[in-house]
């Protein structure tokens, strides 16, 4: 572990309120000279950054495999398939096209001074984008990380100190424990901005400690829209590995897929496909093993989906065995998300359009939609998912792998952290 030169605070140190308001203050006098650093400056050294992570022989890389594999249970291959499409969202073309869409003529004197990322880790790497967002926009950072995984924000801090040291001093990784009271306060009182990931119980907590800015990014879900010409073992195999990935865990993870319905059979034929494809992926992608409190939500989830059907109702349950991964086919009005862990809901509709009324169901807290179908009704599938209010529309197989500017629980990647950010825009690809 490095020292807090480096701007990681060891883990021996008793961490306590002033402390926390020292860290900080010490950032709050450094904002001068990372804003001095030409933007051109920051977003190459992201880039010299992405480029480290990315390489074949990155020691950050190699030990983050090994390290968020202990930490989150995800086996090495869903660690690498992560870090994959985080850094490679973080490439120059990438930040220079977000900084000239979002931050072209803005005035510095509107940025924060100092912002807090409170983190998650549901998904390996939740919270670098905003971290480095932060630090191209020219706002230092006090990050505190996830207890279930430290691992990931301390090298990031480590590969900075390396690769970017023009941006080393604007960061700082302070780990304590969620619900100290005394901590929370110090840190939310001492900032400008907090940016707080994690379920809606945890970013209520944060906003009654009334920051003076709070970017919220809380329990979101994702779905999948597909059209009738595109029931094929390609977009089974999509859908199923976007539903494994993560283990539905994250906001962009797909809980229910929409599809146009041209026959029961038919349908019936693409559920069985790709719950046999999430049996296949449990041997390539293994599931984080849940919990006994998770297993027993899933078992009675499946138990009342198999009642349903028995006592009449149109549903049917393709896989589940033991808990593995299922798709559920509910025809009913009364369809509900699964429990996660691999477990999703088709519903058919009459037509691509159609799907705008049961989508109303899960207004206010669409993350992204989906698409697989032909590229002449692409509108007609922007459209639903504009009309839902998802914050990303894309192809189904980049659903987990958004770019740099996709607007996160709708805020915009770096005008959001303006203290006026400006007017929402329609969703991101």
């Amino acid at each position: 572990m490095i020292g807090l030169d480096a701007r990681l605070v060891p883990t021996r140190t008793p961490l306590v309120p002033a402390r926390v308001r020292t860290l900080a203050h010490t950032l709050r006098a450094g904002a001068t000279s990372l804003r001095s650093l030409p933007i051109a400056a920051r977003i190459a050294a992201i880039d010299r950054l992405a480029a480290a992570w990315l390489s074949g022989d990155s020691p950050w890389r190699a030990r983050a495999r090994s390290e968020l594999a202990m930490s989150t249970g995800h086996p090495g291959a869903v660690i690498d398939i992560a870090l994959e499409h985080l850094w490679g969202a973080l490439r120059g073309p990438d930040l220079e096209a977000a900084v000239a869409s979002e931050l072209g003529g803005a005035d510095s004197c509107r940025l924060p001074g100092v912002a807090l990322h409170v983190l998650a880790g549901n998904v390996p790497g939740v919270g670098v984008f905003g971290i480095l967002a932060a630090l191209l926009a020219g706002v230092p950072s006090l990050v505190k990380p996830a207890a279930r995984e430290p691992f990931l924000p301390a090298l990031l801090v480590e590969s900075i100190a390396a690769v970017a040291p023009e941006l080393g001093r604007a960061i700082t990784v302070a780990p304590w424990r969620g619900g100290s009271e005394a901590l929370d306060a110090a840190a939310c009182g001492a900032v400008d901005l907090v940016l707080a990931y994690g379920r809606d119980v945890t970013l209520a907590r944060i906003a009654a400690r009334r920051p003076v800015r709070l970017l919220r990014y809380g329990d979101r879900t994702s779905v999948a829209l597909v059209a009738a010409t595109t029931l094929d073992s390609g977009t089974a195999r999509a859908l199923a590995y976007q539903t494994a990935l993560y283990d539905q865990q994250g906001c962009l993870s797909p809980r229910v897929v929409f599809v146009e319905d041209r026959g029961r059979r038919e349908i019936d034929d693409f559920a069985a496909r790709v719950a046999v494809e999430l049996e296949e992926l449990e041997r390539r992608l293994p599931r984080v093993p849940p919990s006994l409190g998770e297993r027993a939500s899933v078992w009675r989830w499946l138990e009342r989906q198999r009642w349903r059907a028995q006592e009449g109702a149109d549903v049917r349950v393709h896989g589940g065995d033991d808990g593995a991964g299922s798709v559920v086919c509910d025809r009913t009005p009364d369809w509900s998300t699964g429990p996660s862990f691999r477990h999703l809901v088709l519903v058919p509709v009459a037509t691509l359009a159609a799907a705008a009324e049961p989508l109303r169901r899960l207004a206010g807290t669409l993350e992204a939609v989906g698409y697989a179908g032909p590229v002449e009704r692409l509108a007609d599938a922007a459209a639903v998912a504009a009309a839902s209010g998802a914050h990303r529309f894309c192809p189904l197989e980049r659903l987990q792998a958004p770019p740099f500017a996709w607007r996160q629980s709708g805020h915009r990647r770096l005008a959001s952290l303006l203290a006026a950010a400006p007017a929402s825009m329609p969703p991101s690809a």
